[in-house]
């Protein structure tokens, strides 16, 4: 509505400066006569309605996606039929109006000079058209192009999240069936803290970020289920200030780590250990570690199903402003190391 209103604003306050200009001219040549004003109406009417329709045409038969020579010859042909019916009107008026004041018969250079006098503002007026339609077309096209890559990335981010679950699940479902016939009661306690998480998967699959409160109760409820399988082998702290609880994180990117702190630490370590989970905010990033016993000895860390797709939802989540990273803490542990944006509800 505001464009279509600006349109018209810009319309007649257009026209009317340029027939203004005209009737000045006849003013100061021929005398003030109350005829110059029926022709003044008459030329701002007939400008208007002959641009409106050739709008109109040009948006029926989509002018603007055509090839250049094509529309050249569209706009030369719409062009030279507009000066022609302004000059069919004015050029009887003159004649009618200015018989006593021309000294000069009616001729082809006439006719040309007031084709031409009408083909200057009519041409102005198609160029400023098509350069707006060009510039509104390009828009819209970087807007489409804008929605297609975020539907392009929401769908990569629900796919990748789809190939986690699966390996989460298989994990916890390995360490359950250990104990069937080990433990019947640990094996029962461990499906009903799989069926928990399991919850805690489905109401977050379709948010891009939860609160870290959310991701530390998830950890901790993955953390039992291993509990069951490792004893007193695995266990764990959490080092998190309270305020930085709200900060929004990717739903089971921290419980990845942990899953790799434990197949990649714990599992290979006779005595076990700590896993250490820790958060601070540093400047705009919240940067959250998961430290764990053992020692990068190869790239299978990093080249994981789990990892890889924990870098991949970064970077459509964050792009370059994320950061993942695996390195040695000490001499005896190693730290996965997770940087995004701070960023609270």
């Amino acid at each position: 509505m505001r464009r279509q209103k600006l349109y018209w604003v810009l319309q007649f306050t257009g026209w009317f400066a340029w027939t203004l200009n005209e009737a000045l001219l006849y003013t100061m040549q021929y005398g003030w006569r109350w005829a110059w004003l029926y022709a003044f109406v008459g030329n701002i009417s007939l400008a208007i309605f002959l641009t409106h329709q050739y709008k109109l045409i040009t948006q029926k038969h989509q002018w603007q996606n055509f090839p250049l020579f094509k529309l050249l010859r569209r706009n030369v042909f719409a062009l030279l039929v507009m000066s022609m019916v302004l000059l069919g009107f004015n050029l009887p008026l003159d004649f009618a109006l200015l018989q006593e004041n021309y000294e000069v018969k009616l001729n082809s250079f006439i006719i040309l000079q007031y084709l031409f006098n009408f083909m200057k503002p009519l041409a102005i007026w198609q160029l400023i058209y098509f350069f707006f339609q060009y510039s509104q077309k390009k828009l819209e096209i970087e807007r489409q192009n804008d929605q297609l890559e975020r539907t392009i990335q929401e769908t990569e981010g629900k796919v990748l999240r789809a190939q986690m679950n699966p390996h989460f699940v298989f994990n916890a479902l390995n360490s359950i069936r250990a104990l069937i016939t080990e433990d019947p009661n640990k094996a029962k306690k461990g499906i009903n803290q799989l069926s928990k998480l399991l919850r805690s998967s489905l109401l977050t699959e379709r948010k891009k970020t939860i609160p870290l409160a959310e991701e530390i109760e998830t950890i901790i409820d993955y953390l039992s289920l291993e509990k069951i399988r490792y004893e007193d082998r695995l266990f764990w702290e959490v080092n998190i200030e309270k305020e930085h609880l709200k900060a929004e994180v990717p739903p089971m990117i921290l419980q990845t780590l942990v899953e790799n702190a434990i197949k990649h630490g714990i599992s290979h370590s006779v005595k076990g250990g700590t896993i250490l989970i820790q958060a601070q905010k540093e400047g705009n990033y919240l940067h959250a570690q998961v430290i764990n016993p053992g020692s990068i000895k190869t790239k299978e860390s990093e080249t994981g199903v789990g990892m890889k797709n924990s870098i991949a939802r970064l970077k459509i989540l964050f792009g370059e402003t994320a950061q993942l990273r695996l390195k040695p803490f000490d001499k005896n542990q190693v730290i996965a190391e997770l940087i995004i944006p701070y960023l609270v509800p």
